[in-house]
């Protein structure tokens, strides 16, 4: 393993510790230390030097035998998580409100917000990196797009799943039990977290599917 790919490995945890620190620790001062503030900053910084290694070190840091569509469903399945990370925060934050919010204005989501706002930026930066020294060839070929369809056809399998349980968590579960998170904008959220899981799926499913056949 070459220094670059020892030091992007390193970011990575780096960013995972520092995103946990900065989603769920407690923000207040231990020893001194506001350890969630402390976590968003180290979160932030080893992002964006993980993103600009990616984008000038691209070829150092994954093995050369691997596709660029492999690379990008590694990209894809690390940003994804940091997404699902930040979602679930946001939506615990809300499930603490003792009145549902009604308007956007009453959402806090300023912060779930500009989290993904930065995750979105480092990801393209990422993904536009992975095309290698000929961007005029074909990116994706015979095996790719097999792999591609059944990451597809596993991330549909995890969406039809979610849905037959919402079904049923609203056929069984008294109303009343149900009625806080079927206010719209819980409601809506709660779509968007579907969403985030069926990516987070077929990322992910790409990555064990490109890890077998290596095999």
């Amino acid at each position: 393993m070459s220094s670059v790919a020892r030091l992007a490995w390193m970011l990575l945890v780096l960013a995972l510790v520092g995103a946990m620190a900065g989603l769920f620790a407690p923000h207040e001062r231990v020893w001194g230390i506001d350890l969630g503030a402390t976590g968003t900053v180290v979160f932030g910084f080893a992002l964006w030097v993980g993103a600009w290694l990616f984008a000038r070190h691209p070829d150092a840091i994954f093995p050369p035998e691997w596709s660029i569509a492999e690379r990008r469903g590694w990209a894809g399945l690390l940003f994804l998580t940091l997404v699902f990370l930040n979602f679930a925060r946001f939506m615990g934050t809300i499930a603490q409100l003792d009145i549902p919010p009604v308007s956007m204005r009453e959402l806090p989501s300023r912060h779930f917000l500009w989290n993904l706002f930065v995750i979105l930026i480092a990801w393209a930066v990422v993904a536009g990196t992975q095309r290698g020294p000929k961007s005029e060839l074909v990116e994706l070929d015979e095996r790719d797009l097999r792999m591609q369809r059944l990451a597809d056809h596993a991330g549909d399998w995890a969406l039809t799943l979610a849905v037959i349980a919402v079904v049923l968590l609203l056929a069984f579960v008294p109303a009343q039990r149900l009625a806080w998170w079927l206010m719209p904008l819980i409601a809506a959220n709660m779509l968007i977290g579907l969403l985030i899981v069926r990516s987070f799926v077929e990322h992910a499913s790409l990555v064990v599917l490109y890890a077998r056949e290596r095999r």
